[in-house]
């Protein structure tokens, strides 16, 4: 089912929740995203990476940023990926977001490149190896992009969300069948995550 996610006109709202990454990539993409949806790229925030200490530390770093900011946030969205996270740490993560009912895991395995992938071609659900999957999702992005993929470049995820007609649709639909969260698999739950928010703006 193709879901319609329509760019929004007028003034840009503030959200209710905070999108907590740690990566320059996620952060850059996240923020392009919501711009284009007339959503607050502020509500933003990067952190350190912190392994199976995600939640916790990146709970922490949310609620100094409200202090800071005066802004305070109805829910939390801790937004990571596999990369070399021991399974004994993803669980957890898992552990720790199920504790909690104002905050939800958004997860690719292995990289968040999976999601960017999608935004050309169907993925498919198969077993992940850390310690290769990087360098392979970098070389199918290139390829489309005809030039090397560079993490966290504004300008190359600016030129792969216009890719689409649809940026949030496309990549969605052709991660349909990879949107549960799990550590042996592919997968990215970035999608219903996306859709849920914008519609919901």
């Amino acid at each position: 089912m193709l879901i319609m996610a329509r760019q929004s006109k007028g003034k840009v709202k503030q959200l209710k929740n905070l999108l907590i990454v740690d990566g320059e990539t996620e952060e850059a993409y996240f923020k392009n995203i919501l711009q284009r949806y007339k959503l607050s790229a502020k509500d933003v925030k990067r952190v350190a990476p912190s392994g199976g200490d995600a939640v916790s530390s990146g709970i922490s770093e949310a609620l100094n940023y409200e202090l800071a900011t005066q802004k305070q946030y109805e829910k939390y969205y801790i937004i990571i990926d596999r990369d070399y996270l021991s399974e004994k740490e993803f669980k957890n993560i898992l552990d720790e977001v199920n504790q909690k009912t104002n905050v939800e895991l958004i997860f690719s395995n292995v990289a968040f490149e999976v999601w960017l992938l999608a935004y050309y071609q169907r993925m498919t659900r198969r077993p992940v190896n850390a310690k290769t999957d990087n360098g392979l999702y970098k070389q199918e992005l290139a390829k489309h992009l005809k030039v090397n993929y560079k993490k966290g470049d504004s300008i190359q995820l600016d030129k792969i969300i216009s890719s689409a007609e649809h940026p949030i649709d496309t990549a969605y639909n052709n991660t349909s069948n990879i949107q549960d969260v799990n550590y042996n698999y592919q997968c990215t739950n970035v999608g219903p995550f996306l859709c849920n928010l914008v519609s919901t703006r």
